[in-house]
């Protein structure tokens, strides 16, 4: 995340103003006041640092590397309208006093720029993978008592037709997937109903194709476990043991799609200490594809 070398430091000025542009008009849909307090100095609004957390996000640097980048941004400075560029322990203390809750409304403000977007899709693929915080030394952990964790879990819902996220959910737990299942699944559906969910086998579960098919009032393709078992139990697993269809399966590998591309374009390594942080940093991530998928789908830019 934090490599000067990344391609996308590199395009046109275009870009930038299209990508702050569609940033500004999301941040403006939140609802989030202009300064936190009334007793704020006003310096800088709120709707503009969390407009340079993104950029921060989009161009992987890190919060110092980033203020001297803006330094030398004259279109940034212009686009965002800053008589003065904030120094860098300000956008980290925003990071933190920014509520989460702001952070999941502007998610589904940038789901919602989506140009095709409908209440209902065909397919729902869904699916699990992790982000690595960034390694400490055995020295510093040992001398301040604190270690991380391995990874950090993060489990996605994606619009297989359009390849546009539609909800997620990060632990650091090691939960299994069939319990996380349900609450993806209600998530995405609150956002867009599907009429078939695919999932691969770590999911394979009655519990949950009851939840598809009788509360969500969907499809469900999950493959069994094992193939080969004597016996299934399950009215839906029997089903799917004698009817499943490798093609409708095969969406899945959209999930997978949306997962290489979130960690080759903005980073796999998650760099924040608490697990708050981190959940955070995930969650911008997700933001910025959905900006970055709407722009490539306006043809604003095409960058792989």
């Amino acid at each position: 995340m934090a490599n000067p070398n990344k391609e996308h430091y590199f395009f046109s000025d275009q870009k930038y103003i299209c990508f702050l542009t569609s940033c500004q008009n999301a941040v403006r849909l939140t609802g989030l006041p202009e300064y936190s307090s009334h007793y704020s100095r006003k310096d800088f609004t709120q709707h503009q640092l969390l407009t340079l957390l993104l950029f921060k996000e989009y161009l992987g640097a890190h919060y110092r590397d980033f203020v001297k980048l803006v330094e030398i941004m004259g279109i940034v400075q212009e686009q965002l309208q800053l008589d003065e560029i904030p120094h860098y322990s300000t956008l980290c203390k925003f990071s933190k006093r920014v509520p989460s809750t702001v952070l999941n409304r502007l998610f589904r403000k940038a789901c919602s720029f989506m140009t095709e977007w409908k209440d209902t899709t065909s397919i729902v693929a869904i699916d699990s993978s992790g982000f690595t915080p960034d390694s400490a030394s055995t020295y510093y952990s040992i001398r301040t008592g604190k270690t991380r964790h391995d990874y950090l879990k993060t489990t996605i819902s994606v619009d297989s037709d359009h390849i546009s996220l539609l909800a997620f959910h990060v632990t650091n737990s090691r939960r299994h997937d069939s319990q996380i299942a349900p609450i993806i699944l209600r998530a995405s559906n609150r956002v867009k109903k599907s009429r078939c969910y695919v999932m691969d086998k770590g999911y394979d579960s009655e519990r949950i194709h009851q939840l598809i098919h009788e509360n969500l009032k969907s499809q469900s393709m999950i493959p069994i476990r094992d193939w080969h078992a004597s016996y299934v139990s399950g009215k839906y697993r029997q089903s799917m043991a004698t009817s499943f269809d490798s093609t409708t399966y095969g969406r899945r590998n959209m999930a997978e799609t949306v997962f290489s591309i979130l960690k080759r374009l903005f980073g796999e390594i998650i760099y924040s200490r608490s697990y708050r942080q981190q959940v955070k940093e995930i969650k911008l991530k997700c933001i910025i594809f959905s900006i970055d998928r709407f722009l490539k789908k306006q043809r604003v830019f095409n960058v792989l």
